[in-house]
């Protein structure tokens, strides 16, 4: 099997995931993760033709995980160059990780990126699984360190959230790749939809803080994109620890 993306949070827990579950996996990385026995890492970039072949070499399932949010039309790039090289290839299944309110969330060109792959995926012809998910506790928590400035986490005003856990996420992955396809499965998310707002003292006590939380309408595309509860799905399958747990046992 081989996973993209596997040095990322998500990547390395659905390789633990398959090799404890005897599977042989490679990994494809911009940088080389640890070793184990059963893994071999490919390092290189997914636009890179040797990489790619490297990367495929008796490989039945792909499941894909390689993104950067931060460089606009790089998911894009890498998804075209991955069907590409495996159009002449048996890939018995190909899974692709989504992001949950993908329509509702077209303010966001990153968003807008991750539906066009979506829609790209479907007309491939591959036996294709895509499977969302809500944002990650570690991505949620990320973001409110980067929201908080001295004693003050300014959070914006009218966003949801329904963040999940990504090892359970990465359980999941782990025995959708191993099955049949199933096109567009039911999207992943934690156990209740939440204000950021509350989120964010939760956040505060548990990291025994002294300051505020204070609401704002902050005019950046992800959070425009987050308004009106876009980012919670309707019907989500709820998997892994509430975000409260989370933060006590983990974080």
């Amino acid at each position: 099997m081989l996973v993209t993306g596997g040095s990322g949070q998500l990547g390395r827990r659905v390789i633990g995931e398959l090799l404890e579950q005897g599977r042989a996996v490679q990994a494809i990385s911009r940088r080389p993760g640890p070793q184990a026995a059963g893994l071999t890492w490919v390092t290189g970039d997914l636009n890179s033709a040797a990489t790619l072949q490297r990367g495929l070499d008796g490989v039945s399932r792909v499941v894909h995980l390689a993104t950067q949010p931060l460089r606009p039309g790089k998911d894009l790039q890498m998804t075209s160059a991955l069907l590409g090289a495996v159009q002449d290839r048996h890939i018995e299944h190909f899974v692709y990780m989504s992001i949950s309110g993908l329509e509702r969330m077209q303010g966001a060109p990153y968003y807008r990126e991750k539906l066009e792959i979506e829609r790209r995926l479907r007309t491939s012809g591959l036996r294709l699984t895509i499977q969302r998910s809500t944002q990650f506790h570690k991505f949620v928590a990320d973001l409110l360190g980067k929201l908080t400035l001295g004693p003050v986490t300014l959070v914006p005003t009218g966003v949801t959230l329904q963040p999940v856990e990504v090892s359970a996420v990465a359980r999941c992955l782990a025995q959708v790749v191993q099955g049949a396809p199933a096109g567009q499965r039911r999207d992943l998310s934690g156990p209740a939809p939440e204000a950021i707002e509350l989120l964010a003292r939760q956040w505060h006590r548990h990291r025994a803080r002294t300051g505020r939380v204070a609401s704002a309408p902050i005019p950046l595309p992800l959070f425009r994109a987050w308004q009106h509860s876009a980012a919670v799905p309707e019907e989500a399958e709820p998997v892994g620890r509430p975000w409260i747990r989370w933060l006590q046992e983990t974080a």
